[in-house]
């Protein structure tokens, strides 16, 4: 059986425990980003892109689409 990876920190909301990001199309750096769900602040787009890159995003092991987040692979 394959071991399942799970995303943390920023990328998981605190407060409804989803990972549904509300980005916007022209998002910039400090653009302030929240949870879909429940609407809770959760970072800037800059802060949420580097602790996806730091949970393996850039090695292809997650996807981030329409501000949700899937493993792929």
């Amino acid at each position: 059986m394959a071991e399942t990876r799970y995303l943390n920190h920023r990328l998981e909301c605190p407060y409804c425990k989803t990972i549904r990001l509300r980005i916007p199309e022209d998002a910039y750096p400090d653009t302030p980003i929240a949870c879909d769900d429940c609407g809770e602040y959760l970072g800037t787009w800059d802060e949420l892109q580097t602790d996806l890159a730091r949970q393996g995003g850039t090695s292809g092991a997650f996807l981030i689409e329409k501000g949700r987040i899937r493993k792929i692979g």
